[in-house]
């Protein structure tokens, strides 16, 4: 095959400025069969496929930074393809000025990293077959009642965990650490055999779909490779492809019975954080997945059939993360609008900054009492000032027990802010 390559080199150098490449592997990271059905489009005739198929195969590896498992004899690999570095450039930049941004906002910053773990949290859990709705799950850990089934455990550990790799973000990425994040995501979820391996790998084959787990006995120095090759990768690798990786790796892994995905998509939050990569804590990877989710297994798929090319992966979860900047960008739009208010409706700025935070979280109530201690000012103002959001419809009032407390009406703030029609 380099012999091939070196006689024909002067052709095979011009293959790379032909509209073929540069269309299906530079704009876009096309899978093989799909270009197939493509070459009508550019005067390229289907017979030729063969050849063509194993010339494009052959330059993306070429190009490729390689990542080879000695534990399984695995040879994964990478082509940086200029959609993917754009995708990359695109979520970084974005990323780092909504963080700056929300950073300068004291009233609402804290309340708004919360609600981005809070997603994050529920929708991983639903996605992984919680059996409950996104308004019902927020209310759950809004509530902060006990959880009371394994799909409300779900949800919960899942919020433990993202509050747990933030709070110990300077320890090392280790197997111990893996195993830790499997013992908080899964704890009071397994059944049967499983409710023994709570942060334990398993000791036996498992399959998931079309996927066989490697073999139980190599997993811990699978993993330790792993954690190896997106730590210390002698070709430059950008965070959120070394989250990505770790993510994809121990997916492939598959260290556990049960609680992989959520283990994984965890490491790549705790990854990223370790790479400063701070603005990564407002986005939610697994938002994509309900709606996209037959994408995410397929990418899995197309790593296998693609002689272990984790491009597909990478690409896919790049896109979930451009999908996820654009949800904050417009959360961040509809908090900033919110500031009209002071002088179109006559509000306090510690009216405003309410709005604002109850806006995170629809289910999240405020008592007099506690908007009283928030803005430093008497019960009597503090009451007066919530009367008058109740009156202007902007607040619902609610019979808790003996008290009244309040919460955001979403519907009427998005009227006034947008029109009826919003």
């Amino acid at each position: 095959m380099f012999e091939n390559f070196v006689g024909n080199s002067m052709f095979e150098f011009e293959f790379l400025n032909t509209e073929l490449w540069l269309k299906y592997t530079q704009e876009r990271y096309v899978p093989l069969e799909d270009i197939k059905y493509r070459l009508d489009k550019l005067g390229e005739s289907k017979k030729d496929w063969p050849q063509l198929k194993e010339k494009i195969q052959t330059y993306r590896k070429m190009g490729s930074i390689p990542f080879f498992f000695k534990s399984i004899d695995k040879k994964f690999w990478f082509y940086p393809s200029d959609s993917i570095l754009k995708k990359i450039q695109y979520i970084e930049t974005a990323g780092v000025n909504l963080f700056e941004t929300i950073s300068t906002q004291s009233v609402f910053k804290n309340e708004f990293i919360s609600n981005a773990s809070v997603e994050e949290a529920v929708t991983s859990a639903i996605y992984e077959g919680a059996n409950s709705t996104r308004s019902k799950a927020k209310a759950l850990i809004a509530s902060c009642e006990g959880p009371k089934n394994k799909d409300e455990w779900m949800l919960i550990n899942n919020y433990n965990a993202m509050k747990w790799i933030k709070d110990n973000a300077v320890l090392p990425v280790s197997t111990g650490l893996i195993l830790k994040i499997h013992e908080i995501v899964s704890n009071n979820t397994l059944s049967g055999d499983d409710a023994n391996f709570c942060g334990k790998f398993r000791n036996d084959t498992v399959y998931v779909g079309k996927h066989e787990g490697i073999p139980h006995n190599k997993i811990n120095e699978a993993l330790g490779e792993a954690i190896e090759l997106t730590t210390n990768h002698p070709r430059f690798l950008h965070g959120l492809i070394k989250g990505i990786l770790l993510h994809y790796f121990t997916a492939f892994i598959h260290p556990f019975f049960d609680g992989n995905g959520r283990t994984a998509r965890t490491l790549f939050y705790f990854k990223s954080i370790k790479n400063d990569l701070k603005f990564v804590e407002l986005l939610s990877v697994s938002a994509d997945l309900k709606s996209h989710g037959k994408r995410y297994v397929k990418s899995f798929d197309l790593v296998k059939e693609h002689d272990l090319d984790v491009t597909y992966f990478i690409d896919f979860c790049l896109d979930s993360l451009v999908t996820a900047v654009g949800k904050v960008e417009r959360k961040l739009e509809f908090l900033m609008k919110i500031t009209a208010l002071e002088d179109k409706d006559n509000l306090t700025r510690n009216q405003v900054s309410l709005l604002q935070r109850l806006s995170l979280n629809k289910h999240k109530v405020i008592s007099i009492e506690e908007y009283s201690s928030d803005i430093g000012k008497s019960r009597e103002i503090a009451r007066r000032e919530l009367k008058d959001l109740l009156g202007k419809e902007l607040l619902d009032e609610i019979k808790q027990g003996k008290k009244f407390v309040y919460r955001i009406n979403t519907s009427n703030l998005r009227a006034k802010l947008w029109g009826a029609s919003s």
